[in-house]
This record gives C-alpha cells, structure tokens and sequence, in this order.
C-alpha cells in the first residue's frame, strides 16, 4: 500500500534537472518514485537519465519518444536520438520499458501510464476557450470498469488534475521546457498533491492542492461528456 509518492513527467534527457529532481524526493519519506516516461529527445543525456532512474529505483513507463527511438520513428524532432548515441545497457532498458504499471494505494489502485493505458498519444483535456476538448475512449473504458481510482500520465507537458465521479486523472508534466517545469508529491492519507518548480534551476515548492473531488469545480462521468467549458484545476502556479 502506497501512502505518499513522488512523481516526475517527461525526462526528455534533462539529466541535470532528473538528478536534482531526485535529490529532493529520496530525502523525503516515500514508499515510491513513478516516472511516465518519454527520457529519450532533449538537450540533456539519456543514457545518463536512464542511469539515475535505475538507480533510484524509480519506476517508469514507456513514453512515445522512447517508442519512436527504438522504431527509428519522427527522428526530426528537436534534439532526436538515435539506437547508436545509447550504450547497450540503455537499449535493453528501452527494450523492456512497460506501457503501463499499476500500484495499490490507501486510497485505491492508480495506473500509471504515458498517453492512457496501451496508447501512449492519446490525450485528455475537457476543453477550455483555447483549447477543444481531447476525449477518450480508452479512459471511458477504465472509468466503467472501475479498477482503478487514479489514473497518472505525461504526454501533454501540463500539470494538471481532472476529477471524474469514479476516478482522478492527474498529469504529471515535465522537468523539461522552460513553461512551468517541475515535479510532484502525492500524499493519499492526508489527500495532498504537493508541487515543486524549477525556477532559475532552483527548486522551489510552489502548490499544495487537495487531491479529493469535494471542492472541485467541474466533476465529469466520463470524458464523454466533456463540454468545452473546463476551468482547469491547476498543479502549479503561474
């Protein structure tokens, strides 16, 4: 049973930040570390990345960056690696990355995954003025079959928290980027998600949010019906 988590989003190779990132979390007490993924494509080195988050034990899940590297896939993205740039350790890392972990939590069962379950680019996002709404089949199909109480995932760089009746989804974001980089503590007994940003390279924590749909503004049945009109429940702070 998992009491209080560290999570960290997309690596894209910031090994210097992945390493601080970690510096902070295993001086704190959790019974894990959870990763989604996408450690390949960025300015930074993966195999260096991969290193740290084997190590720390941290479990992490295959994120489309890591897919498409290993499929010689969108090898045009900014700072693209390639199978030769990895040492052979790394690739067989790569290689065995699952697409999805499941946890037992006190507060119920959390999937952990990149895009959502086995679709590692499927997005969610319940629509707002600027942005359509992103429904998706595959989380309609987790929040019916009522496994799961949480639902983690990357892909979308943006930390955020959407409540469903039967499920919390929560995105991780990124340690990349300069757009409100950072990672995050998820405290279940006491119902607290604890934010940490990197500003100047210096970490700062910089939001506690309730992690219960109680005050929520918005709580959906499923995504579809999603209506475009979302005030998002931000992880960070502006």
């Amino acid at each position: 049973m998992l009491k209080k988590i560290g999570l960290i989003g997309d690596v894209h190779a910031r090994d210097d930040r992945l390493a601080a990132a970690l510096e902070v979390l295993t001086d704190l007490d959790l019974d894990a570390i959870l990763c989604t993924g996408d450690i390949m494509d960025g300015p930074g080195c993966p195999d260096t990345c991969i290193n740290l988050l084997q190590a720390n034990e941290v479990s992490t899940v295959r994120g489309n960056h890591d897919r498409w590297v290993m499929q010689g896939k969108a090898r045009h993205v900014p700072n693209a690696h390639h199978p030769e740039d990895l040492t052979e350790v790394s690739l067989t890392y790569l290689e065995h990355l699952p697409t999805q972990l499941e946890f037992e939590t006190t507060l119920g069962t959390l999937l952990l995954c990149h895009g959502i379950a086995q679709n590692d680019l499927r997005k969610v996002w319940p629509g707002t003025e600027r942005m359509p709404a992103e429904r998706s089949r595959e989380l309609d199909a987790l929040i019916e079959n009522g496994r799961h109480q949480f639902v983690i995932n990357g892909h979308m760089h943006f930390k955020i928290m959407i409540h469903f009746e039967q499920l919390t989804l929560i995105n991780a974001g990124t340690i990349s980027g300069d757009l409100w980089p950072g990672f995050t503590t998820i405290d279940f007994d006491h119902g607290e998600v604890q934010a940490y940003r990197f500003k100047d390279e210096k970490i700062t924590a910089c939001k506690l949010s309730s992690l219960t749909n109680e005050n929520a503004n918005q709580v959906f049945r499923n995504t579809a019906c999603f209506e475009g009109d979302w005030e998002p429940k931000l992880l960070f702070e502006r």
